[in-house]
């Protein structure tokens, strides 16, 4: 693998650096209440997601990690007071989720609102070019089948 990587060509090295920091920019200060990039990404699934998706094994799914790392994630923004829990009563052991108060509000200064500024800005030309070369490497970049219960 770090042999590869070693090919890679400098241009293309240097585009996807690139793309890491602008990612990165999204989060270049420090939004209310210290928020986390992860954690924001699991405020909005939990903002979106229908009640009985809003699980720790529904936000593993959609950040693609295992449940650990997501469990983790979730109780972080209970103790925070960004979310609460309720007994699942379909399951037990996976309680549900939900934002509060104070989640709903720190979601209205989401920073990636930020980037969606910029991508409306952008001429249609553009946006599908961005769109098709994104879906692109996302394709490329995801696994084609992992066990996210590991």
């Amino acid at each position: 693998m770090g042999e590869r990587i070693m090919n890679v060509k400098k241009f293309d090295m240097g585009l996807a650096i690139l793309l890491e920091q602008t990612a990165r920019s999204i989060y270049d200060k420090r939004a209310p209440s210290d928020v986390h990039p992860g954690q924001w990404s699991a405020l909005r699934y939990f903002a979106r997601a229908g009640r009985k998706a809003r699980t720790v094994a529904g936000l593993a799914n959609y950040l693609g990690v295992t449940r650990g790392p997501a469990s983790r994630a979730a109780s972080a923004l209970v103790k925070q007071g960004f979310l609460s829990s309720e007994e699942n009563k379909d399951d037990r052991r996976s309680p549900i989720f939900s934002l509060t108060r104070k989640g709903r509000s720190v979601l209205r200064d989401d920073p990636i609102k930020r980037l969606a500024r910029v991508i409306s800005e952008m001429e249609e030309g553009r946006k599908s070019v961005l769109i098709d070369s994104l879906n692109a490497l996302y394709a490329a970049l995801i696994p084609r089948s992992v066990d996210k219960d590991s």
